[in-house]
């Protein structure tokens, strides 16, 4: 009994991991530790171009940078600040296949009650597969040492996009985990 719970579990938490819609990669130099960091200031790598298209979102965006870096315990300076923190948006047209075979109890091949039943089969109920077209979204955030001139950290954040409000849920995703990311290396 105590296995089969353990077991479940595990099961959930990677299914709660498997569901989460955005995705964090970390890249890093020989980084000073957080004392070293008192300032910072927010900038848009391209400062013409807005958050996924929308000044709404660039609005929100550096807010959200701005008043997270200030949670972590740093103070914005945009006269000398020690830490750039620079931030780009892409998003990209996608397409994935999509299984439409109906579940099958048995394992493997079409589901024996749909076979010979032609009109169901453009009913979405047949075999086979379909393109489903998506964006990915993507933010990069580069941490700068000013004092040194380099990138001393770039996190990214990935995540698809299905609908407009997935843009606005993704960036705020994106930025909490990118600045608990940050926090985590500085405290180290």
């Amino acid at each position: 009994m105590k296995n089969t719970l353990i077991v479940g579990f595990v099961g959930v938490l990677f299914t709660l991991g498997a569901c989460n819609p955005v995705k964090v990669y970390l890249e890093k130099n020989e980084m000073a530790n957080q004392q070293s960091f008192n300032t910072f200031y927010v900038i848009s790598e391209y400062y013409d171009a807005n958050a996924f298209d929308s000044p709404v979102l660039e609005e929100n965006l550096q807010k959200r940078l701005t008043e997270g870096m200030e949670r972590i315990g740093l103070e914005q300076n945009s006269e000398k600040p020690d830490l750039i923190v620079r931030y780009n948006t892409i998003l990209t047209d996608r397409a994935k296949e999509i299984n439409t075979m109906p579940m099958n109890p048995y394992g493997f091949g079409m589901n024996p009650w749909m076979w010979g039943n032609p009109w169901m089969m453009g009913r979405g109920m047949g075999g086979g597969y379909r393109v489903e077209k998506y964006d990915l979204g993507e933010l990069v955030v580069d941490f700068i040492d000013t004092r040194q001139d380099k990138v001393v950290m770039r996190i990214s954040a990935v995540g698809e996009i299905n609908k407009p409000d997935h843009k606005s849920r993704n960036l705020k995703t994106s930025v909490e985990k990118i600045l608990s990311e940050f926090a985590k290396t500085i405290e180290t």
